[in-house]
């Protein structure tokens, strides 16, 4: 089976490769096509996103190498847009909409970068209540998603990554009723691998409830690694 990847990060934001050993990992995989989708820049947090300046060499060089590969494999040049991001979609090949951070009383909390990270937030902004945090998470997913009409929404539920997120009917449905209102404006959301390369899950997000509720509701999935490193690129995909 072959497999095609959208989600994929070089040195431009945090990757650890550069877009031609991406490439040249995905043709030494066997896949069926590779898309480069770096951060955008977001002025909350500037350690992990693509700099302002960097969108146009970013551009040029996947243009370029898109040429150099034509034959070989098909390559696509995306961005992760992250909420409090603003970006010419014109200019990318496609747009995966994703929310990092949550923004309360001007103090910004990333809040899937560490389980602390994310700990802090639950107790200094929603005083530890957990559903409160989730709540105002997905409404940030279904605003971005309703703003800005990506073509992939990505890792829907990543708050759920450090197992902090309780599995639980309450938590569940508030997801789920986000899941269906962001559905309304795109249909296509990834099933992710990027928690497994870095020892959080052993199994991909949405969970599966979230993905029957997907089903449900006609909505479509690609599957994407989410990966910072080119050996990682088809990443328990089988």
């Amino acid at each position: 089976m072959r497999f095609l990847n959208l989600h994929n990060h070089t040195v431009y934001s945090d990757g650890i490769g550069t877009v031609k050993e991406n490439i040249e990992a995905a043709i030494s995989k066997n896949m069926l096509g590779i898309g480069f989708s770096d951060h955008s820049y977001t002025p909350c947090d500037t350690s992990y996103c693509m700099k302002k300046e960097d969108y146009d060499k970013y551009l040029a060089e996947i243009g370029e190498l898109k040429q150099v590969y034509k034959e070989m494999i098909p390559v696509y040049a995306g961005i992760e847009m992250d909420y409090y991001s603003e970006i010419d979609k014109s200019k990318f090949d496609y747009v995966i909409a994703s929310v990092h951070y949550i923004i309360k009383d001007n103090i910004c909390y990333p809040i899937d970068h560490s389980a602390k990270q994310q700990l802090d937030c639950i107790a200094d902004a929603f005083d530890g209540d957990v559903y409160k945090m989730a709540e105002w998470y997905y409404d940030l997913v279904v605003d971005h998603v309703k703003k800005n009409k990506p073509d992939v929404v990505g890792h829907f539920d990543v708050i759920s990554k450090f197992g902090i997120m309780p599995e639980d009917d309450k938590y569940f449905s508030i997801a789920a009723k986000a899941m269906a209102e962001a559905a309304k404006y795109c249909d296509m959301f990834e099933i992710n691998t990027g928690a497994i390369a870095r020892g959080y899950k052993t199994l991909p997000y949405p969970h599966k409830r979230l993905l029957e509720e997907l089903y449900s509701i006609g909505g479509k999935v690609c599957i994407n690694a989410d990966s910072h490193n080119p050996q990682y690129l088809d990443l328990f995909f089988k």
